[in-house]
């Protein structure tokens, strides 16, 4: 036997009939402490030995149930998308209907509550399902198996999308983001009340699902109207070329190091890389990346200016009134680009630093997004309630989550399907007059 493998009781696993009550309670205690570990410390920092001495067992006894921290991690993964299915499973008819309305205002209200309970597993997916790790395999399925499962339930109830338009995915990843902005007081902050936030986002889904609902059924769940609140926003600060002057050599070196870094930190997040990592990316020396930038953060922080200034831009260019056609030719160009600041986006969206000038481009466009969006969701004449606040942070939880979040399948997503999903989703629940 090699000196590092573990031997592990056959009748340990995670679904073995012969583990024995004991041995059950003890996994599900090393689960639940891992939980609050991993909330407390994050997944990348901590070992075996820290999830064996919070649960006051033995590195060997653990082993005994678990082969490693990332079989761990991903009977996790599992237990939580396990519990989101439970919900699904009880999910009643939907439809353009009271009784469908009350259903799905359920649904969602049974989704937080799971959201709330695994809300540190649910703030990883975040992060694995944009980055290059052993556990997006896992996420890509749960995602396709639960979008499948409301599929189906939407189809027995006369359901009908967009040919090309995966609308159930979309539900799925944006009601999570919601949630998470939920869950970290974002929405709390400007105003609406958890009550009112489930309220409202239950109106958008229901137009998505069934955009012609009757407005007497829109109102039955208690939504009210209300205006987003309007903020002012600065403009994007000059970016100061440091390599101004300096040759075209330098210069094209110092593109293939800020690009490289770009894409290193979009596939493997941003605590996770290492300057050696972004030279083997680049395909230079580490001495090399040290002679123009003090370290990683110093590329972070070139890169989250020309995150801010590029993503800031376009925003800045997002339709004042809805055109279907000048709304596909914004999310053209918007989505490439976001793709290309995945990495950068996620550090603001994670809070992965604490750098000051990096959290200041992050809270610019962020603010610049729900301004421009304000102006959009405000001008639309609707006939049923719907507070706007809520359907700006829905809107920005649809602009930050479907470029990547849709292409995390076990399928191909082409950028046209992710163009079109988002365009449907837009129009559908937030773009929609409603019925007269």
């Amino acid at each position: 036997m090699a000196q590092d493998e573990v031997l592990r009781r056959a009748s340990y696993g995670p679904h073995s009939p012969v583990v024995g009550e004991r041995g059950s309670r003890t996994r599900q205690h090393i689960l639940d402490v891992s939980l609050e570990l991993i909330a407390r410390q994050g997944l990348q920092t901590i070992s075996v030995d820290d999830i064996a001495k919070a649960a006051d067992t033995s590195r060997a006894t653990l082993y005994q149930y678990f082969a490693s921290k990332e079989e761990l991690f991903g009977e996790l993964l599992e237990e939580c998308g396990a519990a989101l299915m439970r919900v699904v499973r009880r999910l009643g008819p939907l439809g353009p209907t009271t009784q469908g309305f009350d259903n799905l205002h359920w649904w969602l209200g049974e989704w937080a509550w799971v959201y709330d309970r695994y809300s540190t597993m649910f703030a990883q997916w975040a992060q694995l399902d944009s980055t290059e790790t052993a556990y997006r395999p896992t996420v890509a399925g749960f995602v396709d198996a639960y979008a499948s499962r409301i599929g189906a339930r939407l189809d027995s109830s006369g359901f009908e999308g967009p040919p090309g338009v995966d609308l159930a995915a979309a539900v799925m990843l944006v009601v999570h983001r919601v949630n998470a902005f939920r869950r970290a007081g974002t929405a709390a902050a400007s105003g609406p009340s958890d009550d009112v936030l489930l309220d409202s986002l239950a109106v958008v889904v229901q137009l998505v699902l069934f955009p012609g609902t009757p407005p007497e059924v829109l109102a039955s769940q208690g939504a009210v109207a209300a205006p987003p609140v309007a903020k002012p926003v600065a403009p994007p600060p000059p970016v100061g070329d440091r390599f101004a002057g300096r040759s075209a050599r330098v210069r094209r070196t110092v593109r293939d190091l800020l690009d490289a870094a770009a894409r290193t930190f979009a596939e493997q997040g941003y605590p996770s890389t290492s300057v050696d990592d972004i030279a083997t990316a680049a395909g230079v020396a580490r001495g090399t990346v040290y002679k123009y930038f003090t370290d990683k953060a110093d590329l972070l922080s070139v890169l989250a200016e020309e995150a801010h200034v590029e993503l800031r831009g376009l925003i800045d260019r997002l339709p004042a009134q809805h055109d279907g056609a000048a709304l596909r030719q914004w999310l053209r160009e918007y989505v490439p680009a976001y793709r290309r600041h995945a990495g950068v986006v996620q550090v603001w969206t994670e809070r992965q630093v604490t750098t000051p000038e990096a959290l200041a481009h992050a809270d610019a466009v962020s603010a610049a997004v729900r301004a421009a969006l304000g102006v959009l969701l405000t001008d639309v004449p609707r006939s049923y309630p719907l507070d706007l606040r809520v359907a700006v942070f829905v809107a920005a939880a649809a602009l930050e989550r479907l470029p990547l979040g849709l292409t995390v399948r076990t399928r191909t997503v082409s950028p046209d399907e992710v163009v079109e999903t988002m365009a449907a989703f837009l129009e559908r629940g937030l773009l929609n007059p409603g019925a007269p």
